[in-house]
């Protein structure tokens, strides 16, 4: 099947799914702050995770915090969450539970695209935050813990219930892309080299993404 041409997209409080698009060389602009736009992803997750992997680009100039990825369940609005706080903290949920990391961050003088990658163990507990392909302390979150298969999944918003609840002033602003996620824990070797050679995902691929955008999100090619 030919694969569907691509064109910059604008959706102002509308909504569409593109099924199974190939994002390659395409960024989700988040233009403005908003209580109401973000991406809404369809992931593929037959069973309940017992560990997983995420990774996703970002750009921005935000120094407030904000959300870059939102998983709620029907037991927990924080099932999932990858949430900057500052430009030098990240806090990670999963189950329900959070912890914080410090990282090193853009500063205004030096502004790039930031790589992160978030992987969990339900055996172990261990929680791996991988920022630039640089690994933080491993910390130890929901040992035992089993994420449910009702998930509703976003970009750019924090879910504080089942799908809503959401609050302009944690909303992402600026660009995301290359948005992955598999049903295990990456090596330390593909950590590092995610950008050079991403491998085909089981969860969340880029190259086949099922998603649906609500509010004012625009599709375009990337600069970069």
């Amino acid at each position: 099947m030919e694969q569907a041409r691509l064109w910059p997209l604008v959706f102002l409080g509308l909504s569409r799914v593109l099924a199974q698009t190939n994002l390659d060389e395409k960024v989700f602009v988040f233009p403005a702050a908003s209580g109401n736009a973000y991406v809404l992803l369809k992931p593929h997750m037959p069973e309940p995770l017992l560990q997983f992997t995420a990774c996703l680009r970002f750009y921005t100039d935000l120094t407030r915090s904000f959300a870059l990825l939102s998983c709620a369940s029907k037991s927990h609005d924080n099932e999932i969450l990858l949430f900057k706080h500052s430009p030098t903290e990240y806090h990670i949920c999963v189950g329900g539970n959070c912890l914080s990391y410090k990282a090193s961050g853009n500063t205004d003088q030096g502004r790039h695209w930031e790589n992160i990658c978030l992987a969990w163990n339900s055996t172990t507990g261990i929680v791996q935050l991988w920022v630039d392909g640089l690994a933080l302390p491993r910390k130890g979150l929901s040992k035992g813990y089993v994420l449910k298969t009702d998930l509703v999944m976003m970009l750019g918003q924090d879910q504080d219930s089942y799908g809503g609840s959401l609050e302009e002033h944690q909303s992402f602003v600026g660009e995301m892309a290359e948005v992955y996620m598999w049903d295990t824990v990456l090596s330390q070797e593909q950590m590092r080299r995610i950008r050079k050679n991403t491998m085909s995902a089981s969860i969340l691929d880029w190259t086949a993404l099922n998603f649906e955008i609500q509010g004012y999100i625009v599709l375009e090619p990337a600069l970069d």
